[in-house]
């Protein structure tokens, strides 16, 4: 193997799922050269991975085009697809790579040199992506998911302090978005978590965030009692200016949502709940990460939308539960 491509998720937390995948395939193949295609929003979560040589960070327009031109003269021996999609198989297949490896659905398995079918039943993520691995004979179970920040990323995580006026291990981080209204927690029990660190420890509360939890971080900081206690910087931070600001924190405290993985395989103390989404399927495996789970009767639903409309599962979980597993 001197070349291997790994075509990228498009999605943080699953992307996250998949690092392990680079570990094990520089362990087999020390010297092969081995890159992954990614689409940009996720690019961040493999830059200073040691495993990885080469990242192609593309927009959602040029993905398919650009990879398929790029696999064409790139001279691969090993393709591994991560996406399910019948499309993103058929990329190394036009390419003509002589090794194509992913899950048979849609009915691409005669695209793909070794594919299996889809586990059934519930399976996590990280077994979800062994399973893959196996179709070669590589192991990646005794790895977990790491994202490895560099001398730069102290550098610039140095200026993010002297911006905001943040010191190292002086603050807590929120995430108070997600995707789904299943997954997203209370502004008013954010807000309360707040009054009771400051309260309690003294720390300041940095909410952090994309552009599109920009207004509910706005209205989480308008019901914190004491204004100087909480800063708001959603939207106002790369994915990587996240992470940076995260590794210098005492803990990060976030909904079911990427940045909270991201969190996770950074090794940070993270408190994190679960209410629509399966434990079971994606359950972060650190260590240093405690997941609240009331285990109400109707859930996992795994749904993007309450079906009872009481969104209990969430209510359950209490603003003093979460302070309560803090370790500051």
């Amino acid at each position: 193997m001197k070349n291997i491509a790994v075509i990228g998720l498009k999605r943080i937390g699953d992307a996250i799922y998949t690092l392990q995948t680079f570990e094990a395939l520089k362990r087999s193949y020390p010297e092969a050269k081995i890159i992954v295609f990614t689409e940009s929003q996720v690019a961040n979560i493999y830059e200073g991975n040691p495993f990885i040589d080469q990242i192609v960070s593309l927009s959602k327009k040029q993905f398919w085009k650009t990879t398929l031109q790029e696999l064409k003269q790139g001279h691969y021996d090993l393709c591994i697809v991560n996406h399910n999609a019948f499309k993103y198989a058929l990329l190394p297949f036009l390419a003509k790579v002589p090794m194509r490896i992913g899950f048979n659905k849609e009915a691409r398995s005669f695209l793909l040199t070794h594919s299996r079918d889809l586990p059934t039943g519930v399976t996590h993520r990280l077994e979800h992506n062994a399973l893959i691995l196996d179709l070669i004979g590589l192991e990646s179970r005794d790895l977990l998911p790491r994202i490895y920040l560099t001398e730069q990323d102290d550098l610039a995580v140095s200026k993010l302090f002297q911006t905001f006026g943040l010191k190292d291990a002086q603050y807590i981080c929120f995430i108070v978005g997600s995707i789904a209204a299943t997954r997203r927690w209370f502004p008013e029990n954010f807000a309360r978590v707040i009054d009771l660190i400051s309260e309690k420890y003294g720390l300041k509360c940095v909410i952090l965030g994309g552009p599109d939890d920009v207004e509910i971080a706005e209205l989480v900081s308008s019901k914190v009692s004491c204004a100087e206690s909480v800063l708001n910087l959603a939207g106002k931070t790369t994915l990587r200016g996240t992470m940076q600001l995260f590794s210098k924190s005492v803990a990060v405290i976030s909904n079911d949502t990427g940045p909270m993985h991201v969190a996770s395989a950074l090794g940070c103390q993270v408190v994190t709940w679960f209410g629509a989404a399966n434990e079971l399927e994606i359950a972060p495996p650190s260590a240093s990460t405690t997941i609240l789970n009331t285990h109400v009767s109707c859930g996992p639903c795994v749904k993007e939308t309450c079906p009872t409309g009481t969104l209990k599962c969430l209510h359950e979980i209490t603003p003093e539960m979460v302070v309560s597993t803090l370790k500051c």
